[in-house]
């Protein structure tokens, strides 16, 4: 299938489609795959959006329609976690298996679309700084964020330009919240300087975000409301924190050191439950795999951050941390220790042509200083700007997993209905199967829509995978 594949890539670059940069990144042999077929070309290599930063892409294209389907950028959230989580544990093509051998994803979204996963910010994942006694490579806030996505984005149509013209989506999930409303607006605006003669301009037409950490409250003070809500926590422990800091909101700029104490006493309550699915199973392998825990400290710290406190003591943590996350017969809750220990083979990082010396990890929390106090700002602006500028037209999907507690679904209705828009079609369910899968909003005059999706936790793909393909499709399509 190798073979087939660079044959095929051959007679396209023959035709002139690919460019010698992109036939370099071709990924023409990938450790794991001696017993599957891989029906798509694959390229993983290095972009660069600045002298210095160099960022890494794994681009997989459409089994569909290469020339006619959309181009997607994923990422994760985080801040600062891989979108190689995305690729191998929630909706790419493949996923690994416990003997690190790879097995397909028969909802991979690459079945109806182009797909760039992202390793983003600089610092993430197997991105680096050609100088890395520069600090300022490792130091970004969403805005940097955005203007270093943007830079990436056409790093990327340069390389491959017979994309330029193809429908161009983003998609994220979780601190996506942040990523994907600022990254919109950035690509916006330039669209706008630049004018749609221009070389650079990007045919873009809107994003998508799963879970997303919207306003300050969709993040912790609504994950708290899902706990009682989902009678995890004691009535004593609850009636304390309505008490002394429901009236707060806990907002990022106080000292709220006795909300935080009644915040942690409420994770002991929990316990040993995965605050991304509240009703899957945890990951018990006691192993040296430790690569995927990562991501689950890094958005809690984030967020107390946020709160302008101290970061989750380590007993505390070491209960989140045994929560991982990856339905139905397909769920694995150890796949992020899986697609951990596979990406640090040096035969893997050799094939996808990154720096060998790397160490992979889900989530930068050593290197990479992500401004804390942007967690704490709303989002909701973007929102309106983007909506209500009518020559841009752009289709937005909000999503949510009403299993996860990280981003509970009760944080995206908190702010979603009180944009000011008039709803056209209010809270009709929508089915898979003949199942009811979620409930899907809509508002007048806008190409704005709220999907919750039942039964799915924080990363939507990863639980409900049949479900979120089904949901992509229709994005894709204006069926929604």
């Amino acid at each position: 299938m190798f073979f087939l594949s660079a044959v095929l890539l051959a007679a396209s670059a023959a035709a002139g489609e690919y460019t010698p940069e992109a036939i370099a990144d071709q990924i023409v042999s990938l450790p794991g795959t001696d017993d599957i077929k891989i029906p798509f070309n694959q390229f993983s290599g290095y972009l660069k959006v600045s002298e210095t930063k160099n960022m890494h892409y794994w681009f997989v294209e459409s089994t569909n329609s290469v020339e006619n389907d959309p181009i997607a950028f994923w990422t994760n959230g985080g801040p600062g976690c891989s979108g190689l989580l995305g690729f191998l544990t929630e909706q790419g093509p493949f996923r690994v298996n416990e003997d690190l051998t790879l097995k397909m994803n028969e909802y991979a979204w690459n079945t109806v679309a182009n797909m760039v996963f992202i390793e983003s910010p600089c610092g993430v994942g197997f991105s680096y700084s050609d100088d890395p006694d520069n600090t300022g490579d490792y130091h970004i806030d969403d805005d940097g964020a955005a203007k270093d996505n943007y830079a990436l984005i056409q790093a990327f149509l340069a390389r491959f330009p017979q994309f330029r013209s193809n429908k161009l989506v983003i998609t994220s999930e979780s601190y996506g919240g942040h990523y994907m409303p600022t990254l919109a607006k950035e690509i916006v605006d330039q669209n706008e300087a630049k004018g749609k003669d221009s070389v650079e301009y990007i045919n873009f037409k809107g994003f998508a975000v799963g879970n997303p950490d919207t306003t300050f409250y969709s993040a912790i003070p609504a994950s708290l409301d899902t706990y009682w809500g989902h009678q995890l926590i004691s009535k004593p422990t609850w009636d304390q924190y309505q008490k002394s800091c429901l009236g707060t909101h806990l907002h990022p700029q106080q000292k709220l050191e006795y909300c935080e104490t009644l915040f942690l006493a409420m994770y002991h309550e929990v316990g040993n439950l995965n605050p991304y699915a509240l009703d899957y199973p945890v990951c018990t392998e006691d192993s040296p795999r430790k690569y995927g825990r990562n991501q689950r400290a890094a958005f809690i710290n984030h967020k107390l951050n946020c709160l302008g406190g101290n970061t989750v003591d380590k007993n505390t943590m070491a209960k989140v941390k045994q929560s991982l996350s990856i339905t139905e017969d397909t769920y694995e809750p150890c796949a992020d220790n899986y697609m951990g220990e596979y990406l640090n083979k040096d035969e893997v990082k050799n094939s996808i042509h990154v720096k060998t010396d790397i160490k992979w990890t889900d989530c930068n929390q050593k290197t990479l200083r992500y401004k804390q106090t942007d967690g704490g700002k709303s989002m909701t602006p973007y929102y309106n700007y983007l909506i209500d500028n009518k020559s841009i037209d752009l289709d937005i999907l909000v999503y949510s997993g009403d299993d996860d507690d990280v981003c509970a679904t009760i944080g995206t209705q908190s702010w979603i209905w009180d944009l000011g828009y008039n709803v056209s079609s209010h809270w009709k369910d929508w089915t898979v199967d003949q199942q009811t899968a979620g409930y899907i909003t809509k508002w007048k005059d806008t190409n704005l829509v709220f999907a919750t999706v039942h039964g799915a936790g924080h990363e939507v793909p990863t639980y409900k995978p049949k479900e979120a393909l089904d949901l992509w499709e229709r994005y894709l399509t204006g069926t929604l």
